[in-house]
């Protein structure tokens, strides 16, 4: 007797058991059907959290959150904490991170059609109204001709762009001391580039020594004289307050960002998160377009009321001439870019 009840005791034991592990099969697997599990982004890149490239990213965060339902999100590391910013792309394709918001200068290390960005004069502009080059700039980044094609080329490489973005306007000279009106004003200054293949020919070409340095060094050698000046972006001279009392208004470069993620991650993701990121991606655009009207609007009399910085805006005569003086920039990018020859092409033709 006590055997028979041993037995249906340790009977009712294992049909319990059975009963709980099918219910936690059923409850994942119909979890897994609904598409209600959590997922999280790690998302990398390489500056501060007051610069627009983070707060950019917490506002992708809170979208992406809100349109979700808090199914996605995204885990931010900011300055280059996991990683350098030129490591972050084939990172994801390692899968050590998901995602990176980088700049076209480090992602031309990854493709060298990114120094497409960096030509002078690439969009048309009006020196003293600068929603004319972002309204170009746009234009051309939100088209299937010329964004797209960028975008194109990154999926092949396994490198899914979900948005094409930036950070400021385009960037010009800056000087601590001598005004820069025309070319001949320009000859025998010392110049700090961001770097690359176009910077420094855009630089000689106008008689520009061109010099690369870190940008840690840059505020130091500018107050030691150790160079003239730099090319930069107004609303970044501003906000790190560079010891700058000159600015001219000549676009010889116009750095755009990406929000990048890799394709195998984002493929793995359920096809309505797909979908929202992809939907995201594009009011990003939108709100970036947004912010920096705003902040260049902001920044331009700041610059010069508040900081006494001395503003150049070249006549029509000087910004042709500037023109003329840095088409060896275009020539060096057409013979030495695989592909750059086509995205000229391209541009031509939707000035057209």
């Amino acid at each position: 007797m006590f055997m028979r009840t041993r037995l249906f005791v340790l009977y009712c034991l294992f049909l319990l058991i059975f009963l709980v592990g099918c219910g936690n099969t059923t409850a994942s697997e119909e979890n897994s059907e609904t598409g209600n599990e959590e997922y999280t982004l790690t998302l990398a890149h390489g500056f501060p959290t007051n610069h627009f490239m983070h707060t950019f990213m917490e506002w992708f965060d809170e979208e992406i959150q809100a349109r979700s339902e808090g199914q996605l999100s995204l885990e931010i590391y900011p300055n280059a904490q996991l990683m350098s910013m030129d490591q972050q792309t084939p990172a994801q394709l390692q899968g050590q991170i998901d995602m990176s918001h980088l700049a076209s200068p480090v992602l031309a290390g990854f493709d060298e059609r990114w120094n497409f960005f960096e030509l002078p004069f690439l969009f048309d502009y009006d020196p003293e109204d600068p929603t004319v080059f972002l309204e170009n700039r746009t234009t051309f980044l939100e088209s299937e001709e010329g964004g797209g094609e960028f975008k194109r080329f990154m999926e092949e490489k396994g490198i899914k762009v979900l948005s094409l973005g930036y950070i400021d306007i385009f960037g010009s000279i800056f000087t601590t001391d001598k005004l820069v009106t025309d070319v001949e004003s320009a000859r025998g200054l010392r110049i700090r580039t961001p770097g690359g293949i176009v910077s420094p020919e855009t630089m000689a070409s106008v008689g520009v020594n061109g010099i690369t340095m870190a940008g840690t060094e840059v505020i130091t050698a500018l107050q030691q004289g150790v160079v003239d000046g730099l090319l930069t972006t107004p609303i970044y001279a501003h906000d790190v307050n560079l010891p700058i009392n000159t600015y001219t208004v000549v676009p010889l470069f116009n750095s755009v960002t990406a929000v990048t993620i890799s394709v195998d991650k984002f493929e793995s993701l359920p096809a309505h998160l797909q979908e929202i990121l992809v939907e995201t991606g594009s009011d990003l655009e939108k709100h970036i377009h947004g912010v920096i009207q705003d902040s260049i609007t902001e920044t331009l009399p700041k610059l010069e009321n508040e900081k006494g910085v001395d503003i150049y805006y070249p006549t029509e005569e000087e910004i042709e001439e500037w023109r003329e003086a840095t088409r060896p920039a275009w020539e060096l990018f057409e013979k030495e870019v695989e592909g750059g020859k086509e995205l000229l092409e391209t541009l031509s033709q939707m000035n057209e």
